[in-house]
């Protein structure tokens, strides 16, 4: 089992693993990282030695890149695992995609689904029935009230509030500390409270 990529994501998704008690076998560079170790744990190549591994997780940051990845490690066959901290509280009625980064003290709420190669970062809470679209980011400490969707690729920054049964379309950025109280249309960047688009 492999995590790819060497930053601060590849990190977390490092101890997420090991507080369940599981080590992986290494780790693949992504550019602009290039790294020998991570943490005591070898790098063994980049994404071009794919082939040797049946499963992973990709570990990223940045969305659109972590989409990328995701999508070639899709084509090379491998196998995506979860990465979920052992201190979060996921419902047996949620339901979770592949390659789903959860931190910890995450709460995940009953109906709640997590899409394909998405984060919940450390002490998020999703409630009932929300949505989160693939390759996303819950940012720490975000409050996502029941019936909230998250479009693909969108961002939701540290601590951010979204109301319930609020839209958040593809490709939005939520700023840190936001109060999102009505729906957000695909690509804007909103923030502040209540949030408004950023110019």
């Amino acid at each position: 089992m492999v995590i790819i990529g060497t930053g601060e994501q590849g990190r977390v998704v490092l101890d997420i693993l090991l507080s369940n008690g599981f080590k992986p076998d290494g780790f693949l560079n992504i550019p602009p990282f290039e790294k020998e170790e991570v943490d005591g744990f070898p790098v063994v190549g980049d994404t071009s030695c794919l082939f040797r591994f049946k499963k992973g997780i990709v570990a990223l940051g940045d969305n659109l890149k972590r989409k990328e990845v995701f999508f070639e490690a899709t084509s090379s066959g491998l196998l995506f695992v979860n990465a979920i901290h052992s201190s979060a509280v996921i419902s047996g009625l949620a339901k979770l995609g592949k390659g789903v980064a959860i931190s910890a003290g995450v709460v995940i709420n009953t109906g709640a689904e997590i899409s394909d190669n998405t984060i919940i970062n450390t002490g998020a809470i999703i409630e009932h029935d929300c949505f989160i679209s693939s390759h996303s980011h819950i940012g720490p400490g975000a409050v996502l009230g029941g019936g909230v969707f998250v479009g693909e690729s969108s961002l939701i920054g540290l601590g951010a509030v979204i109301l319930p049964d609020v839209k958040i379309g593809k490709g939005v950025i939520v700023g840190a500390g936001s109060v999102v109280t009505r729906d957000v249309a695909d690509g804007l960047t909103v923030k502040g409270v209540p949030a408004k688009v950023s110019s």
